[in-house]
């Protein structure tokens, strides 16, 4: 499908404006704060037809920190989905539920182990009424074991899952960092979905997947993991930066920025030619790559003392003259204003409810298929009027996963 059929206009640079790899497929996701929605809204972005169905209130991420009907989190992780309000206690509202799993390709929930069952849309309910159906639920820390049944917001899996103890500091007794469990977790989903569905193109049958926050957490830290369970050595906060010769520093202006040497002795020797200081090769203690490994923090301390004397721009173009692996450490303020990062066309700008929006749209370039037009994150209940029969409108709260759909 064309742009000039859609009615859009691209810029020369951009991907070509088309349904998108997944056109066709439909989405129904129950889900609630992060997890469960970015899951669907990856797969919004790649084409796919989602329908959010939400309780009366909304997903609680609508008044994320004091907002009305639509905050910027919200609408981060619900863009380009259509949104219903059903009634899951009462008949008419899972029979309305059960009708639009029937005519679905993918469903994905992120309620506690057993809500699903006990509101009568389980996988076996599912299956029955429709053995194409893709089903996932995302559950903080999977359907059985001691913790499976508490809730389970991004912090405690963070923590319990070993993430905060690869990016805190011990002596910094705070969590700190993105959702790294509910991104995480959503990202397994989306890919676990994707590879259910080319399953059901040879078997012509669906698929119940599980993911867990904790897992997807454990999975991502492999390196980590793998090399404790090898050597029981445990990493922590400057094991990778050590291993891979990474540092930060700033320049005289205050302005950071990050060297990234690896194992190449190139950019080792290429980086004492920047610094102009030829005695750090001599030093014993930087004299080859293990001794710099062992002696990181010694290196790490004259790094930033010499880089401290010049303004970061100074740096920055002498290490582009020698090849050495750098740049500037951005703060979200500063990202989009970055050469490189302006250069992709990565921002773009989309129609929202109460005017235009600057949105971060998808990396991914598909040249054949394309990338479907980007949609604002919708109202609560937009399109009861056409997808829904006289279903009723309301989700007990308590029924809902507190935290596993964070």
């Amino acid at each position: 499908m064309s742009a000039e059929r859609e009615g859009f206009e691209s810029a020369p640079s951009s991907p070509p404006r088309a349904a998108g790899p997944l056109a066709g497929i439909r989405v129904v996701e129950l889900g609630q704060y992060i997890s469960g929605p970015y899951a669907a809204k990856l797969l919004a972005d790649l084409g796919a037809d989602v329908i959010k169905v939400e309780s009366p209130d909304g997903d609680p991420m609508r008044r994320w920190e004091g907002h009305g009907a639509m905050s910027p989190q919200f609408a981060a992780y619900n863009r380009g989905k259509r949104a219903v309000v059903l009634d899951l206690k009462g008949e008419r509202g899972l029979a309305e539920l059960l009708r639009l799993a029937g005519d679905a390709d993918v469903l994905i929930e992120n309620f506690r182990p057993g809500v699903a069952e006990r509101l009568g849309f389980g996988p076996d309910v599912l299956r029955a009424r429709n053995p194409r159906l893709v089903s996932c639920s995302i559950t903080g820390f999977g359907a059985e074991g001691p913790y499976a049944k508490r809730p389970a917001y991004d912090t405690v899996i963070s923590a319990v899952g070993g993430m905060y103890s690869q990016v805190v500091p011990e002596h910094i007794l705070r969590p700190m960092g993105p959702a790294f469990s509910d991104l995480l977790s959503g990202m397994q989903a989306a890919q676990a979905v994707l590879a259910a569905l080319h399953a059901r193109n040879a078997s012509g049958e669906g698929e119940h997947i599980e993911v867990s926050m904790v897992g997807s957490l454990i999975d991502f830290l492999t390196e980590a993991a793998s090399t404790y369970l090898e050597t029981g050595q445990v990493a922590g906060p400057d094991s990778r930066p050590r291993r891979a010769q990474a540092y930060a520093c700033r320049g005289s202006d205050g302005r950071a920025f990050v060297i990234h040497m690896s194992v190449p002795e190139k950019f080792w020797t290429g980086l004492v030619d920047v610094l102009e200081h030829p005695e750090l090769a001599e030093d014993p203690r930087f004299a080859t790559r293990e001794a710099r490994v062992r002696n990181y923090d010694d290196l790490d301390v004259e790094l930033k003392k010499i880089t401290a004397r010049m303004p970061r721009q100074y740096w920055l173009d002498r290490l582009v003259e020698h090849d050495i692996p750098h740049g500037p450490l951005n703060t979200v303020a500063d990202l989009f204003d970055d050469p490189q990062i302006a250069s992709m066309g990565l921002v773009e700008e989309i129609a929202g409810h109460e005017g235009p929006l600057r949105v971060p749209v998808p990396s991914t370039r598909f040249h054949r298929s394309g990338r479907p037009a980007l949609r604002a994150a919708p109202r609560l209940g937009e399109h009861d009027g056409r997808l829904l029969g006289e279903a009723s409108m309301i989700i007990d709260d308590v029924a809902v996963a507190e935290g596993t759909r964070a």
